[in-house]
């Protein structure tokens, strides 16, 4: 039996709440295995493990080690004191089914196609160079437990995965059966995280992994996605805290938005109408995310001491820790009022900024527990995975491995702009840009081609849109047409 850890401390934070963007970066949660000279220690043990937990509208700043003063997530402060936080880490489209299927594929939603939760699935070839289908065809024993995402009449795939307990499109936070298993009185939070320790001790019965295969597993969490049902066991805490308002939660800011947006059928601006509009609500809706996510880190820490004890029995002889890389993302961040705003959908950092950290039990002291500031996307974790694993990079994935910057050796060349590309959907408009270092770009061609810059080196928060600021005119026309460029690379 794997009890649930106590609650724990709540943080030793490390980060400051926000810092101004020195290298754009999407924060993932991963570890990796090397020496200082680049020479991999997972030879005396074999390939590693991988086991990747990823978040469903996490915002980047929602956890304990970016200062958050409030949020109890000790598992996930563990892991990042441990391993290498990527503070500007992003996603190249904030809605959960192409961002998904980038983290699968390494693609942008040109190329991969999967356009929304609704629309889009894959081909047979197509997942033939997903990361999970690379893995399994190396002999690696696969799982996957939770959200898929990736569309209505979703196809599955193919037979990848050796413990598939995966189901589309959202889930139910209660209720939810997977695989033909109820979860009877369960939280989907709590039936993943046994399905999850369920799955490590099939890694290790020689009935069901006979030969002793490294194994990966992902666990796509639905929390803290709406709506917001955390576990009735969390149902007081926060209730004594006080949740701050976001700085940009203004009505001045909001008035700036495109009026589209501003629209009441906007569907940022209808989830604040009905949920966040006044500080009561704000209290309450802030403090159920937050309880969602306290329920992620502790299944975290449920799955943590399950890998060092896999089979349950007390004794840790069997441990999977020591060779096992742990990832922690997000398919995208979310906003909780800023700009009067509650979703994603958009280019402002709340929206496309979220947490990565990369922890690899084998990395050397003096490369634990850093912070990075390269610029790294979603589409970096499935070339990063197959990095890790040996296995070569399908030449049609657009991310680029992140051992380099976790080893301490960034390549020269590392990416100093990336594209945001949005699709349009019901009550979500069609927008497009680029982030640089120092600028923030967008455009939303089916209305009126409006345009948003802010330079974020001193609008960090992105309060002051300079699109029709003649000082700016060379820049934005500079940005647009890397927009436009940077969409036909994309394809």
């Amino acid at each position: 039996m794997h009890p649930e850890p106590n609650k724990g401390p709540s943080r030793q934070p490390t980060l400051p709440v926000f810092r101004p963007l020195r290298r754009a970066g999407l924060a993932l949660l991963f570890a990796g295995a090397v020496l200082p000279a680049l020479v991999p220690v997972a030879c005396a043990q074999g390939p590693p493990n991988i086991l990747f937990f990823f978040l469903d509208d996490m915002k980047w700043d929602a956890v304990g080690y970016t200062g958050n003063s409030v949020i109890t997530t000790p598992h996930m402060d563990s892991l990042a004191t441990r391993g290498t936080n990527f503070e500007n880490a992003f996603t190249t489209v904030a809605i959960c089914g192409p961002s998904r299927a980038s983290v699968f594929m390494g693609q942008h939603m040109a190329r991969h196609g999967v356009i929304t939760v609704q629309r889009g699935t894959y081909t047979a070839a197509q997942w033939a160079e997903s990361y999970p289908a690379q893995l399994k065809a190396d002999g690696y024993y696969m799982g996957f437990i939770g959200k898929h995402g990736h569309g209505n009449g979703f196809t599955g795939t193919f037979g990848t995965f050796d413990f598939d307990k995966g189901y589309d499109v959202q889930g139910s936070y209660f209720g939810q059966v997977i695989d033909g298993e109820s979860a009877g009185g369960r939280h989907l939070t709590k039936f993943m995280g046994d399905l999850a320790i369920e799955f490590l001790g099939e890694a290790v019965d020689p009935a069901k992994n006979p030969g002793a295969a490294p194994f990966c597993l992902q666990i796509s969490f639905k929390s803290p996605h709406n709506p917001l049902q955390p576990d009735p066991a969390y149902d007081s805490l926060y209730s004594a805290d006080t949740i701050a308002h976001a700085k940009t939660d203004t009505q001045a800011q909001f008035d700036d938005l495109p009026s589209f947006i501003r629209s009441t059928s906007s569907a940022g601006t209808a989830e604040w109408n009905n949920n966040f509009n006044t500080d009561p609500k704000h209290q309450a809706s802030v403090k159920k995310y937050y309880r969602l996510v306290h329920g992620v880190d502790v299944q975290i820490g449920r799955a943590l001491a399950a890998l060092d004890d896999p089979d349950g029995d007390g004794d840790n002889s069997d441990s999977l820790t020591d060779n096992t890389i742990v990832i922690l993302g997000s398919d995208h961040g979310y906003t909780h009022g800023e700009r009067h705003q509650v979703g994603k959908w958009y280019i402002h950092d709340e929206s496309i900024r979220v947490p990565l950290v990369i922890c690899d039990p084998r990395l050397p002291a003096t490369l634990r527990g850093k912070r990075v500031s390269q610029m790294v996307l979603n589409l970096d974790i499935p070339a990063t995975i197959l990095d890790y694993a040996g296995v070569p990079r399908p030449a049609v994935m657009q991310g680029r491995s992140l051992r380099p910057i976790i080893e301490g050796n960034p390549p020269a060349d590392w990416r100093a702009v990336f594209l945001h590309d949005h699709p349009a959907i019901p009550t979500v408009f069609k927008n497009e840009g680029v982030r640089t270092e120092a600028f923030s770009y967008t455009r939303y061609p089916n209305n009126g081609n409006v345009k948003q810059l802010y330079d974020v080196t001193v609008d960090p928060y992105q309060r002051t849109n300079l699109a029709d600021d003649p000082r700016y005119a060379s820049k934005l026309a500079e940005l647009d047409a890397l927009t436009t460029q940077l969409k036909a690379d994309a394809q």
